[in-house]
Parts: C-alpha cells; structure tokens; sequence
C-alpha cells in the first residue's frame, strides 16, 4: 500500500508533520480506529469527523485525512489536508484499483446484492477454481463504502467482489466509474428508495446507469425476470447473460423452496441446492452460477460448493430457538423482500404450524408507503398467518386500518414477551422478525433467540 507521501501526491494534498509510514487500514468510522489506521474525517448531516480526531489518535491513528488542521490535536503526525476528503478518498481508491490486475465483478439491485455477493464468493473459492477470492466487507457499497472496501483488497486477490448501492440518482454511476468492473450483475428492480427516485422506472433506470458504465470489453449478467431489466437487454451494446426462472438464456425451475431450495438447470444439467430459503432466492443463485461457469468453474464443482454455503446473517436466517424457528429478516425491508419473506413464512413447517409476522416498517418509500405496507398486510392475512404484530408507525398504522383477530398490537418494548407468550402455546411455531433497519429488530431476534 502507498506511504503517507504517495498518497499526498495522488490526492493532491499538503503533508503535515509526515514520517513516511504506509497506513495499515482506512476508517471513517472513529470507534473502529486501531493502531496503524489511517482516519478519514467526512463531514456529514448528523456528524463531523473531525470532531473525533482527538479520540483517533489517542486510539493510535497514525494519521488522518482532513480538511481542516486547525482541528487536529497538536503533536498529531501525518495530517494529509484536502478541500474534500470524500473525493480525495474516492480518488485513491480510483488509483489502488487501477493498479491491481484481478477481475472485478459488481452486483447492483433492488434486492438480493448481498446474497448473490457471498453465493458468488463461495462458489469461486471453491478448491479446484484456482482463484484467491476478495469479497468486499458487509455492504461496503456507498460513496464512502466503495472506496474503503477497494482500499482494503489485497494485491495477490485474482477476484474482487463489490456492491454498488444507490439511495439517489446519479450513485450508481459514480460508483461503476471508481470501479470499472469486467463483470455487472443486476439482480433485480423493485421498489427500494421511493421517496428519492418516485418511482420504479427511476430505479431502474439508475441500475441500468450500471451496465451503460462498464467498459466496452465486459459482460453483463442480468435478471431477465424482471421485466425493466429485460426490456433494456434488447438494446444494449454489451455482451450479455441474462438469467431467470420465465425468462433468459440461462434459466431454471424451482423444484423446492422449503425447506431448502433447490432450483434445477437443464442446459448444462445442473442440481443447485444452497441452504436458502424461498424461490425469491432462485434469481441470487441462477446469477451466482451463471458468473461461476463463465469464470470455469467445473459443473460438479459448482454444485458441491453451492452446498457448502453459509448464509448471511439477517438475511432470512433461520435460527433455532427455544421458543421454535426464528426468521431474522433484519437487515432491511422493502415491498418486495418482505412480500417474498412472507411467502417463506406461510410455506414453512406443517399445517400445525403456528406462523407469527413481526411487520416492522418499510422504511423511505415516499407518499405510497402507506398502500404498500397494507398490501403486505392484506398478503400476510391472505396466506393465513396467525399473529401479526406492527413495529413503527406505517406498519401500525396498516394494522389499524384492518379488522382480523390475527392483528395484535403490542407497546414496542412488549413484543417479545407477546411472540414468547404465543409460542408457548403451539406445539410447533415460526417467527419472522422483518423490518428496515433503521428500526433495529435486530435487538429482538436476539432476545427471541435466547
């Protein structure tokens, strides 16, 4: 990695009390420094990093990026000053990539990015593929993300796997041009960030801004079920892979989806059983296949690899409890996801089952948010979930809105004593926690889960 001074010069900075050392990481985030880091001081809406530069390099920084000394503690070493350290950060993290000769691969989406990120990790980690695999850190994929994750890839990595996430129009194309990925992925278009975009023509329009970035000489893997997506294949100049279960080159059929999933590929014949839940998951898996073929991975290797997957944490995880199964969908909810987490729900266990929905809110969707958490509601009550409980106010106020004994409402710090009281009184009974993450129900599969 570039010295204090390489990295000056990149971003076109000013040096101040350098001593030639090359930071260990880069952070943003004041309470993860360690000895070594480098800290970049973003000015956002709630925070100043630079209030926290005291903090850091008491934590042992060994320097910061900034934008202004003045705030920097006095015997403080290595201050690299800009006028924006954001776009000092993207810019070097432009340079760090360009230098290294692995093949990048992006996925962007409404839904599904993760998933199909770490399907498509380990697959290509598989013994026999012969590729040393770096799979970006969490979500790594904002303005701010993206360039700390790329700064973070290894030089000997043959694969780089990023996120590219977009919560206003014009994100996604800032991020393709810091990455310029071989390979974009598209895994879907729903209704996710509503209130920035208006509407799903407008998202997809900004994922699609995905693959008019790629380079001339890359292809593109995208989701022919989605019918944006599929229209905007037919006009494009890229080479293309377009995957699905109704549509595409490269398609499968759902065979099973509960209690694993199980999608079948005829050409080549292929047996793909990754321990998922739900036919939502299918597109996440058809993609991650699709990509691993067309980087050689054998057909028998692929499918004992897709075995050997480790999902990802709240990400319609299925934890054993005492009080019986617990869905932890948490770590974000819109329409879309959730209608799917609910289908899941109403498919798992037998007819005994008791099925129990914590319907956390969906949190940005602008003026049509209150219609979409009541079509989740009507959905849920459609497929004869026993006990709904809402958490925040446009899941409450869905819930109000309709009169069924299923509808329990529960003072927030309640809802867990509720969900354990009804367990205890089924032989058998699944909990989905789902929600956007803001509403941190996270904390509640924890204490469902003890």
């Amino acid at each position: 990695m570039y010295t204090v001074d390489e990295i000056t010069k990149i971003v076109d900075g000013q040096l101040l009390r350098g001593d030639r050392t090359s930071p260990r990481r880069w952070v943003h985030d004041s309470r993860d420094v360690r000895e070594g880091d480098l800290f970049v001081a973003l000015r956002g809406q709630c925070t100043d990093g630079h209030v926290f530069l005291p903090e850091v390099f008491a934590r042992g920084a060994c320097g910061a990026l900034i934008s202004d000394p003045l705030e920097a503690p006095a015997d403080a070493s290595n201050l690299i000053v800009v006028e924006d350290p954001l776009a000092a950060l993207q810019r070097l993290a432009t340079t760090w990539r360009r230098t290294l000769g692995a093949t990048f691969i992006g996925i962007t989406g409404s839904n599904g990015k993760t998933t199909t990120r770490a399907l498509l990790a380990n697959l290509l980690s598989a013994p026999q593929s012969g590729h040393s695999v770096y799979s970006a850190p969490k979500n790594y994929n904002t303005e701010v993300g993206l360039p700390l994750a790329l700064l973070a890839m290894p030089e000997q990595a043959s694969i780089g796997l990023f996120e590219l996430g977009a919560e206003r129009p014009g994100d996604i194309a800032l991020l393709a041009d810091i990455l310029t990925p071989q390979i974009g992925i598209i895994t879907s278009i729903g209704p996710s960030h509503l209130k920035q975009f208006g509407s799903i023509d407008a998202v997809a329009t900004e994922k699609w801004s995905f693959i008019e970035a790629l380079p001339r000489d890359s292809i593109a893997f995208v989701n022919a079920d989605s019918p944006q997506l599929r229209q905007r294949t037919q006009q494009m100049s890229h080479r293309c892979i377009s995957t699905g279960i109704d549509h595409g080159e490269f398609r499968g059929r759902v065979e099973q989806e509960v209690p694993q999933l199980v999608v079948r590929v005829e050409d080549p014949p292929l047996r793909l059983a990754p321990p998922l839940l739900g036919a939502h998951n299918a597109t996440n898996t058809l993609l991650a296949a699709a990509v691993a073929l067309h980087l050689g991975l054998s057909q028998a290797e692929l499918e004992r690899q897709m075995q050997q997957f480790v999902s990802v944490p709240h990400r319609l995880q299925e934890i054993d409890a005492s009080i019986g199964t617990v869905l932890d969908d948490t770590y974000n909810a819109n329409p879309a996801s959730t209608a799917a987490a609910v289908r899941t729900l109403s498919q798992l266990g037998t007819a005994e089952t008791f099925r129990i929905l914590v319907f956390g809110e969906m949190l940005d969707l602008g003026p049509g948010g209150g219609r979409a958490h009541r079509e989740i509601l009507d959905l849920a009550l459609r497929l004869g979930i026993d006990a709904v409980l809402p958490v925040g106010k446009a899941a409450l106020a869905a819930c109000r809105s309709r009169q069924s004994p299923s509808i329990l409402i529960a003072d927030r710090d309640k809802i867990g004593h509720t969900v354990r009281q009804l367990c205890r009184q089924a032989d058998d009974a699944v909990v989905l926690v789902k929600g956007s993450r803001a509403l941190h129900l996270d904390r509640l599969v924890d204490e469902l889960s003890c």
